[in-house]
Formats: C-alpha cells, structure tokens, sequence
C-alpha cells in the first residue's frame, strides 16, 4: 500500500517521459549511435523506454521518490538515465565517469545533468567535489576492473569507501553499490566478509552501508533489485 502511494502521488510515466525526450531531440542521439548489432554494449542505451523504466525502479527501490531533495553522486554514471529521474522527483544529482562513450556527453545534455569526468583508479582519491552527498550511488559496477584478472579485492575497497566517507558522504549518508557478477559470483567470500565488518548488508550484487549507524543500514531490497544497468 505505501508503494502504491507514492506511485499515485509521484507518477513517472515511462512513455510520456520518452516522448518528452523525443520532443527535445533524443531521435538525433538514436540515429548516431543505434546499433542493432550491438544489443549488449554501450549502444543498448539508445532504448530510452527500456532505460528510463529501470532507472524508474532504481529511484522508487532507493525510496528517492517519497524523500525530501537530496544531494546524490552516481559514480560510473553512463548514459544518465538514473540521476535524470532523480532530476525530476527534485533531487540534486551529478555523475562521475568517464569522457566515453560520446553518446553519454550528449544525453547529459539532453537531460540537463551535471557530470564530472574521471577515472577511478585503485589506491587513488577521487577529485576534490567541494560538496558532500546524501546518497552515493553506483550501479554494474565496472570500475573496480570488472572481468579482469585483477579484479578489486579487500585492500582497493577500503581505500575506496574510506575515502567516500572521509571526503563525499554527509555524515548521516548512505553508500549503496551494485556488483557485476564474476566468475566466481559478485563477490568472493573473503569480499562479502569484508563489506559485512564494514557494517553493510549484502544481498548477492546489493550493497547499502549507512557509515553512522552502528546497528548498519535499515533495508536492503530483496527480490525486487533494481536491475542491473543506468
């Protein structure tokens, strides 16, 4: 029942948004970079129905929808479909990732997104924001050398949510991450172990740390995940 109301009083209709889209131009962006060939890359995000209804479920499954406005970071933010419906339930919502693929410059535009352009590297600080955020968000996560031989490990993720919480998130902020499977799964058990002493819950790719609270987060969101992509 309380989903359902704030679906009532927060509706996101997927097709009113995607021919909103098409009224400010989108069809220019489908027509450089669609790709029917390619339907697991980067030019899937050309599908802005496709897109802009997970990044719905990712908003209402963060609960974004029936909280006051925020300050947001999503980092490996791609095309930007999830901080755009952030933008529309009143958030304020930059990306951080990188100048690639050059479609994503273009729906930032579109969207009217803020974005920082960087590379995240193991062991190294993200740039100075000058601001610190409610939430910071990221999702399929790839820099953490996803599908490579070295592959993130306890050592590269401490440095990483240590810096996050020492220099991004609010005091009273919340991390929440999504994994992309390995061979072994999302993670090893030696990993999961690791977010656990770190007072996160973790459901398969699902990881949500609330720093301050000493009893950790409040929720995790079971079988009605977000998805997989932004």
């Amino acid at each position: 029942m309380v989903n359902a109301f704030y679906r009532w009083r927060r509706p996101l209709d997927v097709s009113a948004l995607a021919r909103d889209l098409e009224s400010k131009g989108f069809q220019k962006i489908r027509d450089r970079y669609a790709d029917p060939e390619n339907k697991k890359g980067w030019p899937k995000y050309v599908d802005a129905e496709n897109r802009l209804e997970l990044a719905i479920r990712q908003a209402r499954a963060l609960e974004l929808d029936r909280r006051r406005s925020l300050q947001i970071l999503d980092i490996g933010s791609g095309a930007g479909y999830f901080l755009y419906i952030c933008k529309l339930l009143g958030h304020q919502a930059i990306g951080l990732d990188l100048d690639w693929p050059p479609m994503y410059f273009e729906t930032f535009k579109l969207f009217g997104l803020q974005r920082i352009i960087w590379r995240i590297e193991a062991f190294q600080s993200l740039p100075a924001l000058q601001r610190k955020f409610d939430i910071v968000t990221s999702f399929a996560i790839c820099f953490n050398n996803h599908g490579s031989q070295s592959v993130w490990g306890r050592n590269e993720w401490q440095f990483f949510l240590d810096d996050v919480i020492a220099h991004y998130l609010q005091p009273k902020g919340t991390i929440y991450l999504e994994l992309n499977p390995e061979p072994w799964g999302y993670h090893t058990p030696e990993l999961q172990d690791f977010f656990l002493e770190r007072g996160a819950r973790v459901a398969g790719k699902q990881i949500w740390l609330t720093p301050c609270s000493s009893h950790g987060p409040h929720r995790t969101f079971g079988s009605h995940g977000s998805g997989k992509d932004k």
